[in-house]
């Protein structure tokens, strides 16, 4: 039934429809939701979301244990991604006050290029700030990069 939006019928919408109704015809619910999500996703490729929504019941496809499964994996991964920008910001933080102590103010250009190094060349940047003198050594480092 997922399948039968992508064949070759004349009208895919009212094939989606037909393909809801029968899916709102299965008594188990886990079996329900699991096909309701599956055509869901490979209706995706046809249609827009608001009418995949209308058609089949969205609260009905948030059942499905693959939706469930899938809902935790993009959550695990989306705290990942906030503790590594977390962390990316701590050390960008970190290397502009270590700079400015060590070297005093510099231009709003070279903040701005140290503002988008990535959490690996923060890193670098922060050990070799150890050996900077003046600004002239930030300017040299960062066209290195």
């Amino acid at each position: 039934m997922p399948l039968a939006v992508l064949t070759q019928t004349p009208d895919k919408a009212q094939t989606l429809r037909q393909v809801a109704a029968k899916v709102d015809a299965i008594p188990e619910i886990r079996i329900h939701s699991n096909i309701a999500a599956s055509a869901g996703i490979l209706a995706g490729l046809l249609f827009e979301k608001g009418f995949i929504n209308q058609v089949l019941r969205r609260e009905i496809m948030q059942q499905s244990v693959i939706y469930q499964e899938w809902k935790e994996e993009f959550l695990q991964e989306g705290e990942q991604r906030g503790r590594i920008e977390g962390r990316t910001e701590e050390a960008r933080s970190l290397i502009l006050r270590q700079r400015t102590c060590r070297i005093g103010q510099v231009s709003s250009a070279m903040r701005s290029q140290v503002q988008a190094l990535s959490l690996v060349q923060l890193e670098s940047l922060g050990e070799a700030l150890l050996d900077f003198t003046s600004a002239e050594d930030l300017s040299d480092w960062l066209r290195s990069r």
